[in-house]
């Protein structure tokens, strides 16, 4: 069904950054697709259906980005309403007559007095203006615990409006910077030295949507260690997870077929099919 802009008060384009590419360039071009998809119904508000967690993560990141821009375009569309509904443009000043004109170097003295007041005004506008724009001490308190604990050289920075949104998106739901805390120190534990995860250490991720289901999972308290080799042990890449899965699958299988062979042995039934699974077809078969 073809998409239908109900009216113009609906943004009808996305933007996305070069910076957000980075955190997807590993990607399949499968995932890709299925990021992109729910990219595009989420702007023309279909519902995106339930996603992988690798895309839930990334379209998370994405979101973020799309809600900030989204917030800035309508600030522009309502200024530029509120002007329309006051004329447009102000009308050009009418011509000086010549009564204007000899009061002019009376009103160019009032002027260049008023102009000493400047520098002391726009100082402190610009100060009210980094006033605004400081983040609070439990946005630099939350940042400062999971840089440090990530050991990263940059940092994430409490200045970026992106991380800003999403600490105080979450405090408003009711969490505390405790336990923003918490879920720094559980999901740095689990995912730090997992090469697979360990790039899902960042605000977008860990104070998303799913912020309440870290807080409140339960942690296997690993010891903690930097030893390569020895956390490529602990920690197997998702291939190595996933063939061992699968390895446990077939091996659960093969015990199942070799019970009910059995069974069917003892019981004198026919046993052709099962003896064929493990190349083993009676000779009086037919």
């Amino acid at each position: 069904m073809a998409y239908k802009k109900n009216n113009s008060s609906e943004k009808d384009a996305f933007l996305i950054h070069n910076s957000q590419y980075q955190a997807v360039r590993n990607f399949s071009n499968e995932d890709y697709g299925k990021l992109f998809h729910a990219i595009c119904r989420y702007h023309i508000k279909e519902d995106i259906g339930d996603l992988d967690d690798k895309i839930q993560v990334a379209f998370e990141f994405f979101k973020v980005q799309f809600e900030y821009d989204r917030e800035k375009w309508e600030k522009i569309r309502e200024s530029r309403s509120a002007s329309g509904k006051k004329g447009g443009r102000p009308k050009s000043k009418p011509k000086q007559t010549k009564a204007n004109k000899a009061n002019a170097f009376s009103e160019k003295q009032t002027e260049a007095k008023e102009a000493v007041n400047v520098n002391g005004n726009v100082n402190g506008n610009v100060n009210d203006n980094k006033k605004k724009a400081s983040p609070s001490d439990a946005v630099i308190t939350i940042l400062e615990d999971l840089n440090k604990r990530t050991k990263s050289k940059k940092g994430f920075s409490p200045l970026a409006h992106s991380n800003q949104n999403l600490i105080k998106a979450r405090m408003s739901e009711g969490f505390t910077v405790e336990n923003f805390i918490t879920v720094n120190e559980k999901k740095v534990k689990q995912w730090l030295h997992d090469p697979e995860m360990s790039k899902y250490l960042r605000p977008a991720t860990l104070y998303g949507n799913k912020f309440d289901g870290y807080l409140n999972e339960v942690v296997c308290d690993l010891p903690a260690t930097n030893s390569n080799s020895l956390n490529r042990n602990k920690f197997p890449s998702a291939d190595e997870r996933r063939i061992e899965n699968n390895k446990k699958i077939f091996e659960e299988s093969l015990v199942e077929v070799n019970n009910e062979r059995n069974r069917k042995e003892e019981e004198g039934g026919d046993s052709g099919f099962f003896s064929q699974l493990h190349g083993e077809l009676p000779e009086s078969h037919n």
